[in-house]
């Protein structure tokens, strides 16, 4: 016996939604725009990361000795307390020259200053250019002016008042520690600050503290076709204060610089130094971009999988309706998915004498 045409129904099986399969990602429209989207967020943190940026150290230190390298003489037009003037490097105390009061010193640029003082004693400001050249000159009081040669020491007493020394050049604090040296770095601190790709803004992107006996220099990465790195120019001062004054008394120097460098040397007694800079990875923790790129991923991630949930949930609601509305797949005489109600309570009779005695 064959059931009646008008109760087989052959249909093909009910597909998914469009969401469910966008959003499992079965779609290849919902697969490649998943792919486009994860590609350029991983392209733009990795650019976030790797791209150079500029970075401004700021070094402020205690210290017994500095030295630095005049570039720019707008800076570099100190007023002196009571001092000795000493032109010959052979020359003994005895035979110096005085220097009153408020005398104006006008250094060159090229010339190259060592700063020195012990506790709360006199300054020694020692000037040296090269050869045949002049390293600045002082103008007195009244009006006269002493022209310097390549060499010159001034011993500056400070006394009733602080003295400040604003400068602009190449630096580098402390001295190495070794036999005959009697001053160097007390403590310190070297910070650095980023700049964002986007605007002119800066973050903190990290720093570190100085010890006692450290030297610090400055550089820049060498440029196209040489080896050699190049010192890079800061800006800073050097304050001195004096034993009485309307200041409490400080020992030695107080020293801060800021300028734009790719990394900062440190020196230190008994190991081979150690670069400062921002590292990359810092990136993550201080650049609020980066962190944002990296949260976007972690959201975008989250909702997909949400989306792939869901798309499974609804296929799953999908299949059950169908079983409990009573149809069932099966495959027709040409392989295709069929759907066949089942058969009606007066017909299952029929159709189980026909399955025990077939044709």
């Amino acid at each position: 016996m064959e059931m009646r045409s008008d109760d087989a129904v052959s249909a093909r099986p009910r597909k998914a939604s469009r969401w469910a399969r966008w959003s499992s990602g079965e779609a290849p429209v919902g697969r490649l725009l998943a792919a486009l989207l994860g590609i350029a967020i991983v392209a733009l943190v990795a650019y976030l990361v790797i791209v150079e940026r500029e970075n401004i150290f700021t070094v402020d230190a205690s210290t017994e000795v500095a030295a630095f390298r005049i570039t720019d003489p707008l800076l570099s037009e100190w007023t002196l307390g009571p001092a000795r003037l000493i032109e010959d490097p052979f020359a003994d105390v005895a035979a110096s020259r005085n220097l009153a009061d408020q005398s104006l010193l006008v250094v060159e640029p090229g010339t190259r200053v060592r700063l020195q003082r012990h506790g709360v004693g006199q300054l020694r400001i020692q000037l040296t250019a090269d050869a045949g050249t002049t390293a600045g000159r002082v103008e007195l009081a009244d009006s006269s002016r002493i022209s310097l040669g390549d060499w010159a020491l001034l011993l500056v007493e400070v006394a009733g008042r602080p003295l400040v020394f604003p400068f602009r050049g190449t630096l580098a604090v402390g001295d190495d520690v070794a036999a005959g040296v009697d001053s160097i770095m007390l403590n310190g601190t070297v910070s650095v600050v980023e700049e964002q790709l986007l605007g002119k803004t800066h973050y903190v992107a990290g720093g570190e503290a100085l010890d006692t006996g450290d030297r610090v220099q400055l550089w820049n990465k060498a440029p196209y076709g040489s080896v050699e790195p190049e010192p890079a120019v800061v800006s800073g001062f050097v304050r001195a204060e004096a034993m009485e004054g309307f200041s409490e008394p400080v020992n030695a120097l107080t020293l801060v610089a800021h300028g734009q460098a790719d990394y900062v040397q440190v020196e230190r007694l008994g190991s081979a130094g150690y670069h400062i800079h921002a590292p990359h990875w810092a990136r993550f923790l201080h650049d609020p971009l980066l962190a944002a790129s990296t949260a976007i991923i972690a959201l975008v991630a989250l909702l997909f999988e949400v989306l792939s949930k869901c798309g499974v949930l609804i296929g799953g609601n999908t299949g059950k309706h169908e079983k409990e509305s009573g149809a069932e797949v099966e495959p027709d005489d040409r392989g295709r998915a069929a759907l066949r109600p089942e058969a009606r309570p007066g017909e299952q009779a029929a159709l189980t004498r026909e399955e025990e005695n077939p044709k």
